[in-house]
């Protein structure tokens, strides 16, 4: 929730067209700047596979919750500028003890998740302010106040998916709540 907070600037209520675009907005530096976080796994998990066995490396993947399908996204869709210093990933590597990539990859994910949650109160809260004001104008008037949207029903379906997903407000699966 802080994370959420620190991106909407402590905002908490959001009513008007004006704050779906801000919305918006955070939602894409929130993505942009978490996307840095999971680049950041590239580096321990090349090492990993150069130290260890076939087997190991992928007994190591399954410790930490991933396949090698999850690498590969990963290295597709890194971006150069941002895989190395990012500061929540230096933060999160900081201080381990007796470190390996495997560790170094599990706190990078737990940190990511942080990230991801954050997102995840984001997006809930674009999706019920943006079904709000359609329920009042019209999808359509959305679009000038959304950064990804060429069509209301663009939005409509973005906000279709993410009930989903999340469901109404006072659903259980948006409860807060961090898994290791």
């Amino acid at each position: 929730m802080s994370i959420a907070l620190t991106w909407t600037k402590g905002r908490i209520e959001f009513t008007t067209a004006r704050h779906l675009r801000q919305l918006d907005l955070q939602l894409h530096a929130l993505r942009e700047y978490a996307a840095g976080i999971q680049d950041a796994m590239l580096d321990p998990l090349a090492l990993a596979q150069q130290r260890c066995t076939r087997q190991d490396y992928q007994a190591g993947l399954e410790l930490v919750g991933m396949t090698h399908t999850d690498v590969e996204i990963l290295r597709r869709s890194a971006l150069g500028g941002r895989i190395r210093n990012h500061p929540e990933a230096r933060r999160a590597l900081r201080g381990i003890p007796l470190p390996n990539p495997f560790s170094q990859v599990w706190e990078l994910r737990q940190m990511h998740g942080m990230y991801a949650a954050a997102d995840d109160i984001l997006e809930d809260t674009f999706c019920d302010l943006a079904a709000d004001l359609a329920n009042e104008r019209g999808w359509d008037s959305l679009v000038p106040s959304t950064v990804r949207h060429y069509t209301g029903n663009g939005i409509r379906l973005r906000v279709e998916q993410q009930r989903r997903n999340r469901g109404l407000p006072g659903d259980s699966r948006r409860r807060v709540e961090q898994r290791y």
